[in-house]
């Protein structure tokens, strides 16, 4: 998902940015804290029990006064249940690039620099994005739950969303705090990230899947963690 491993290009501050199109201007719905927490709560276990879910995303990035885009499309997979399951980013936007976890290794490969960065999966536990989609630890246990600051709740909202914010518990090399979207099917539609230094990372999603791929299928799996790196492709083991 999501700093470190969102740079590896822009990569998932990476881990995961949904439908934000509405007819009309909103003011998010109010929310008292215990709500939202079991709100997000919910949200995870929904997660938690599904099997596979695909979106596509766009990331745009603002530091400094300056935007960097992103685009490209993911896909979670869980081979069999209780298991972490894999986890892959295909960004086709500024460049090709992809992230693969595969619940043992993290595969970063960037097409123009012909190399594959590869390190323990393991990193990513601290991963927001990964915490919100796979992770094994519940997420209020790390964040606290609040109602999202006002500059999060105008413009552009659906009725029927609902922000929450997360902020670490205890402080956080890369994370500030983290505002996610989720409707009423708990299905997250966008992440906004701040870090220490006000640089703001958004993931909108959109053609969400839910369960589109056959449950416990050795050929998905084998499919999902291919990279068929090109001859001459430069593997670094960090």
């Amino acid at each position: 998902m999501c700093n470190s491993v969102f740079r590896k290009s822009f990569i998932l501050p990476l881990l995961f940015l949904f439908l934000l199109t509405a007819t009309g201007l909103h003011e998010a719905r109010a929310a008292s804290e215990s709500e939202l927490r079991q709100q997000v709560e919910n949200m995870q276990k929904v997660y938690r029990s599904l099997t596979s879910f695909s979106f596509d995303f766009r990331q745009l990035t603002r530091s400094g006064g300056r935007d960097r885009h992103g685009a490209g499309n993911s896909i979670f997979y869980r081979p069999a249940s209780g298991s972490t399951g894999i986890m892959r980013w295909n960004y086709n936007e500024p460049d090709k690039q992809i992230i693969l976890n595969d619940g043992k290794k993290l595969s970063v490969y960037t097409q123009k620099d012909k190399q594959v960065l590869v390190s323990s999966a393991a990193e990513l536990e601290s991963d927001i994005t990964y915490s919100l989609f796979a992770g094994n630890r519940n997420l209020t246990d790390d964040f606290n739950v609040r109602p999202a600051e006002s500059r999060f709740t105008t413009g552009g909202i659906r009725q029927d969303i609902q922000v929450a914010q997360l902020v670490p518990k205890q402080p956080h090399g890369q994370i500030k705090a983290v505002h996610v979207w989720f409707d009423g099917k708990s299905m997250i539609q966008k992440l906004v990230m701040e870090d220490h230094f006000d640089t703001l990372t958004e993931l909108v999603f959109s053609n969400i899947k839910f369960n589109a791929l056959p449950a416990g299928s050795a050929k998905t799996v084998e499919e999902l963690v291919r990279l068929d790196l090109p001859p001459g492709t430069e593997v670094v083991e960090q």
